[in-house]
Formats: C-alpha cells, sequence, structure tokens
C-alpha cells in the first residue's frame, strides 16, 4: 500500500495586528492602577500610559475612517483634521489645569 499524506492545511496567524491591539488595550487600566492605586514611579506610569494609547489611537482611525466613508470625503477630512489634534487638544487641557501657561502658549506659538 502506498501511504498518502496529509492535505495541506492551511495555518493561521495567531497573533494578529488586531490582535495584538486588543491585548494592549489590557495597559489602559494598569496604567490607572500604577497611578492612582500602586503610585509608580512616573517613567512606569508614562510607559504603560504611552503603551495604553496605541489601540485607543487606532480605533479613532478606524472610526473616523468608517465616518468618512458615509458622510463624504469633505466632512471626512474635518473630521480626520479634528481628531489628529486631538492628543494636543488632550495635553493642553492638562496643562492649563496644571498651571503651565506658558507652556500652552509656547506650544502654540510654535507652529506659527
Amino acid at each position: 500500500m502506498k501511504a498518502t499524506l496529509a492535505p495541506e492545511v492551511p495555518v493561521k496567524r495567531v497573533l494578529t495586528v488586531d490582535h495584538i491591539l486588543l491585548l494592549m488595550l489590557a495597559f489602559v487600566p494598569l496604567a490607572l492602577v500604577l497611578d492612582f492605586a500602586i503610585h509608580a514611579s512616573g517613567i512606569v506610569v508614562f510607559i504603560a500610559s504611552a503603551v495604553a494609547i496605541i489601540p485607543l489611537a487606532g480605533w479613532m482611525g478606524r472610526a473616523t475612517e468608517h465616518l468618512a466613508s458615509h458622510v463624504g470625503e469633505g466632512v471626512g477630512g474635518l473630521l480626520n483634521a479634528t481628531f489628529g489634534n486631538a492628543a494636543e487638544l488632550i495635553i493642553a487641557i492638562v496643562a492649563l489645569r496644571a498651571g503651565l501657561h506658558d507652556l500652552v502658549k509656547a506650544s502654540i506659538s510654535w507652529r506659527s
């Protein structure tokens, strides 16, 4: 009898980009716990927060692309431009609340 080989089964990628982004979402609550419950050092909280922002930014990008496909190119471009500056707006608000008015002025006038 002749031995037959099993047909080749396509190998699925176990960790896709979407899976990695989902795993990185665990850093959102981790950053909060590190900062408020454990009172970890600033650099540890910063690194956890930086990793946590990556999947959130990806979701925001996908959401604006999805909206742009429904509302048209003009409004879609406006949405991308608006949400593209969300990080700068958040940093400016946090800096203003901390009393760092000169920092906010410098960040705005730097581009002028």
